[in-house]
């Protein structure tokens, strides 16, 4: 099995169904079309083109947002540039460890991955992405999946902050022995031009979480 092929398949199909409930202004629009009179002599059997004619309304909160995820899936695997993604930080926040267990761990992860990413119509960068890098215990870790984030350009158009989300699945030895896990967590991202540096915050406890993963991402424009 291919732990890469497999979360990007899984992750953009997942990740991307939540990233149809925060952007709101993807609901396709269609215009009615005139319909000609049909004659008092005919006899009409029958509806044609019934799929078309059945009103958005009836469809479900699921099929809408699938048909959403497949739109998005589809700009960002059509549209969008190849990215590298290059983790290089997971800061184990102080509070929550003691000296020696953070000294224990690994900070600077060896790992790499690539991913496909857009600024869309609303200048919101959107992407998935597969990666692999080094766990905190320096053992093999997998984690793929989708990011939305809302960007601004304060200063000019190279120059963008954000903060937003990535939905993902990632597999680890420590937990489940490399079952996939779901997840969703905040992420923020400062960049020029191709190159940004992203961060996802985990939350969680003493001793446990609350570590800031940072890696870069170069899009190949």
């Amino acid at each position: 099995m291919n732990p890469s092929r497999l979360l990007s398949s899984l992750l953009a199909a997942l990740s991307l169904t939540f990233a149809a409930t925060a952007i709101a202004d993807d609901t396709p629009t269609t215009s009615a079309a005139a319909t000609p009179e049909t004659p008092q002599s005919v006899v009409v059997v029958g509806t044609p083109n019934a799929d078309a004619a059945q009103p958005a309304e009836s469809k479900s909160w699921y099929g809408n947002a699938w048909d959403t995820a497949g739109h998005h899936l589809s700009d960002i695997w059509h549209k969008g540039d190849i990215e590298l993604y290059v983790p290089f930080w997971s800061y184990h926040l102080p509070f929550a460890y003691s000296a020696e267990k953070r000294a224990s761990y690994t900070e600077y992860p060896a790992g790499g991955g690539i991913g496909k990413g857009r600024y869309n119509e609303n200048g919101n960068w959107e992407g998935i992405y597969a990666m692999e890098f080094q766990d905190s215990h320096g053992k093999p870790m997998y984690m793929g999946g989708y990011g939305w984030i809302p960007t601004w350009r304060p200063i000019n158009d190279q120059f963008k902050i954000g903060a937003g989300v990535t939905a993902f699945m990632f597999m680890r030895s420590d937990i489940g022995n490399y079952a996939p896990i779901p997840g969703i967590l905040p992420a923020a991202t400062i960049g020029y031009g191709p190159l940004d540096v992203q961060v996802a915050y985990i939350p969680g406890g003493q001793g446990n979480g609350n570590v800031l993963f940072w890696w870069a991402k170069f899009a190949f424009r």
